[in-house]
Protein backbone atom coordinates (compact mmCIF):
# COMPACT_ATOMS: atom_id res chain seq x y z
CA UNK A 1 0.00 0.00 0.00
CA UNK A 2 1.41 3.39 -1.01
CA UNK A 3 1.14 6.10 1.47
CA UNK A 4 1.32 9.70 1.61
CA UNK A 5 2.28 11.76 4.83
CA UNK A 6 -0.03 14.22 5.38
CA UNK A 7 0.44 17.09 7.99
CA UNK A 8 -2.30 19.35 9.19
CA UNK A 9 -0.89 22.68 9.28
CA UNK A 10 -3.53 24.87 7.86
CA UNK A 11 -5.36 25.83 11.24
CA UNK A 12 -5.10 29.80 13.05
CA UNK A 13 -3.23 28.78 15.89
CA UNK A 14 -5.36 31.18 17.91
CA UNK A 15 -4.96 29.43 21.01
CA UNK A 16 -1.73 29.58 20.56
CA UNK A 17 -1.51 33.17 19.67
CA UNK A 18 1.50 32.47 17.26
CA UNK A 19 1.81 29.78 14.35
CA UNK A 20 2.37 26.77 15.79
CA UNK A 21 4.00 24.91 12.65
CA UNK A 22 6.96 27.40 12.80
CA UNK A 23 7.07 26.79 16.79
CA UNK A 24 10.27 26.03 18.05
CA UNK A 25 11.62 23.07 20.08
CA UNK A 26 15.06 22.05 20.38
CA UNK A 27 15.93 24.38 17.41
CA UNK A 28 13.25 22.93 15.13
CA UNK A 29 10.18 24.15 14.00
CA UNK A 30 7.04 21.69 15.84
CA UNK A 31 5.78 20.37 12.44
CA UNK A 32 9.49 19.11 11.97
CA UNK A 33 9.26 16.57 15.08
CA UNK A 34 6.14 15.62 13.18
CA UNK A 35 7.27 15.14 9.79
CA UNK A 36 10.76 13.01 11.40
CA UNK A 37 8.07 10.42 12.71
CA UNK A 38 6.50 9.98 9.82
CA UNK A 39 9.87 9.28 8.06
CA UNK A 40 10.97 7.15 10.21
CA UNK A 41 8.06 5.09 10.56
CA UNK A 42 8.92 4.79 6.72
CA UNK A 43 6.94 7.06 4.87
CA UNK A 44 9.05 8.95 1.77
CA UNK A 45 6.44 11.39 0.80
CA UNK A 46 5.34 13.91 3.19
CA UNK A 47 2.93 16.87 2.45
CA UNK A 48 1.53 20.07 4.27
CA UNK A 49 -2.41 20.62 4.12
CA UNK A 50 -2.81 24.14 3.80
CA UNK A 51 -1.40 27.19 1.90
CA UNK A 52 1.71 26.83 3.74
CA UNK A 53 5.13 27.14 1.16
CA UNK A 54 6.56 28.56 3.99
CA UNK A 55 7.62 24.99 5.93
CA UNK A 56 9.93 23.19 3.53
CA UNK A 57 7.23 20.70 2.33
CA UNK A 58 5.29 20.33 -0.32
CA UNK A 59 2.31 21.79 0.28
CA UNK A 60 -1.75 21.27 -0.82
CA UNK A 61 -3.82 24.17 -0.19
CA UNK A 62 -7.72 23.97 1.02
CA UNK A 63 -9.86 24.44 -1.88
CA UNK A 64 -12.13 25.97 0.60
CA UNK A 65 -10.23 27.69 2.96
CA UNK A 66 -11.12 27.79 6.82
CA UNK A 67 -13.81 24.30 6.52
CA UNK A 68 -11.86 22.40 8.68
CA UNK A 69 -9.66 19.26 8.26
CA UNK A 70 -11.84 17.12 6.50
CA UNK A 71 -12.08 19.16 3.26
CA UNK A 72 -8.64 19.43 3.51
CA UNK A 73 -8.32 15.41 3.62
CA UNK A 74 -10.60 15.22 1.21
CA UNK A 75 -8.90 16.87 -1.07
CA UNK A 76 -4.96 15.17 -0.42
CA UNK A 77 -7.08 11.94 -0.85
CA UNK A 78 -8.32 13.07 -4.17
CA UNK A 79 -4.33 14.20 -5.37
CA UNK A 80 -2.58 11.89 -3.56
CA UNK A 81 -4.65 8.59 -2.55
CA UNK A 82 -3.76 6.57 0.45
CA UNK A 83 -2.65 9.12 3.55
CA UNK A 84 -1.20 8.95 6.76
CA UNK A 85 -2.77 11.93 8.41
CA UNK A 86 -1.57 13.88 11.72
CA UNK A 87 -1.91 17.27 12.69
CA UNK A 88 1.39 19.48 12.71
CA UNK A 89 0.92 20.51 16.71
CA UNK A 90 1.58 16.50 18.15
CA UNK A 91 5.23 16.82 18.47
CA UNK A 92 5.39 13.71 20.75
CA UNK A 93 3.93 11.81 18.18
CA UNK A 94 6.31 8.59 17.75
CA UNK A 95 7.02 6.55 14.23
CA UNK A 96 6.19 3.33 16.13
CA UNK A 97 3.02 4.21 16.52
CA UNK A 98 2.50 6.13 13.09
CA UNK A 99 4.18 2.64 11.69
CA UNK A 100 1.42 0.55 13.68
CA UNK A 101 -1.24 2.37 11.94
CA UNK A 102 -0.23 1.87 8.45
CA UNK A 103 0.03 -2.23 9.48
CA UNK A 104 -2.90 -2.32 10.84
CA UNK A 105 -4.58 -0.77 7.86
CA UNK A 106 -2.90 -3.15 5.34
CA UNK A 107 -3.98 -5.94 7.76
CA UNK A 108 -7.97 -4.71 7.97
CA UNK A 109 -10.65 -3.83 5.63
CA UNK A 110 -12.17 -0.65 7.04
CA UNK A 111 -11.08 2.36 5.09
CA UNK A 112 -9.62 4.40 8.26
CA UNK A 113 -7.44 3.45 10.98
CA UNK A 114 -7.26 6.01 13.82
CA UNK A 115 -5.37 6.48 16.99
CA UNK A 116 -7.31 5.64 19.82
CA UNK A 117 -6.07 7.33 23.06
CA UNK A 118 -9.50 7.02 25.07
CA UNK A 119 -10.82 8.55 22.80
CA UNK A 120 -10.70 8.68 19.01
CA UNK A 121 -8.23 10.73 17.98
CA UNK A 122 -9.38 11.82 14.13
CA UNK A 123 -6.85 13.33 12.97
CA UNK A 124 -3.82 10.56 13.44
CA UNK A 125 -4.82 7.93 11.50
CA UNK A 126 -4.72 6.20 7.61
CA UNK A 127 -7.41 7.55 5.28
CA UNK A 128 -7.24 4.58 2.85
CA UNK A 129 -8.43 6.28 -0.84
CA UNK A 130 -11.31 3.71 -0.50
CA UNK A 131 -12.88 6.22 2.08
CA UNK A 132 -12.90 9.24 -0.01
CA UNK A 133 -16.74 8.65 -0.93
CA UNK A 134 -17.91 8.32 2.99
CA UNK A 135 -16.05 11.66 4.08
CA UNK A 136 -17.30 13.70 0.80
CA UNK A 137 -20.96 12.31 1.74
CA UNK A 138 -20.23 13.81 5.43
CA UNK A 139 -19.08 16.75 4.16
CA UNK A 140 -21.91 17.36 1.79
CA UNK A 141 -24.09 17.18 5.07
CA UNK A 142 -21.85 19.66 6.76
CA UNK A 143 -19.63 17.76 8.39
CA UNK A 144 -15.73 19.56 9.17
CA UNK A 145 -14.36 17.16 10.88
CA UNK A 146 -13.63 13.40 10.03
CA UNK A 147 -15.56 12.22 13.54
CA UNK A 148 -18.58 13.87 12.28
CA UNK A 149 -18.33 12.17 8.74
CA UNK A 150 -17.34 8.49 10.03
CA UNK A 151 -19.53 5.75 11.70
CA UNK A 152 -17.74 3.33 14.11
CA UNK A 153 -18.26 0.56 11.08
CA UNK A 154 -16.16 2.58 8.86
CA UNK A 155 -12.57 2.75 11.01
CA UNK A 156 -10.76 0.55 12.78
CA UNK A 157 -8.46 1.63 16.11
CA UNK A 158 -5.33 1.27 17.18
CA UNK A 159 -5.04 1.73 21.18
CA UNK A 160 -1.81 4.87 22.25
CA UNK A 161 -1.17 6.67 25.31
CA UNK A 162 -2.29 9.75 25.76
CA UNK A 163 0.75 11.48 25.88
CA UNK A 164 1.78 10.61 22.29
CA UNK A 165 -0.97 11.81 20.97
CA UNK A 166 -1.07 14.99 23.17
CA UNK A 167 -1.79 18.43 21.00
CA UNK A 168 -0.06 21.59 21.91
CA UNK A 169 -2.94 24.08 21.58
CA UNK A 170 -1.82 27.06 24.09
CA UNK A 171 1.47 28.21 25.28
CA UNK A 172 0.50 26.24 28.55
CA UNK A 173 0.47 23.29 26.51
CA UNK A 174 3.33 24.05 25.04
CA UNK A 175 5.44 24.98 28.03
CA UNK A 176 4.57 21.40 29.84
CA UNK A 177 6.05 19.50 26.64
CA UNK A 178 9.42 20.68 26.94
CA UNK A 179 10.85 19.01 29.14
CA UNK A 180 9.74 16.08 28.12
CA UNK A 181 10.93 16.53 24.66
CA UNK A 182 14.44 17.95 26.15
CA UNK A 183 16.62 14.40 25.33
Amino acid sequence: MKVTGAVLCGGTSSRMGSDKASLQIQGRPMIQWVVDSMKDAGIETVVALGDRPDLGLPALADKEPSNGPLGAIIGAITHYGTLLVCPCDVPMVSSDLLRELVSCAEEVKDSVVLAHSGRLEPLIGVYKQESLELLKVGYARGARGPKMALNSKDYATVDVSPDLVKNINTQEDFQSVLPILDL
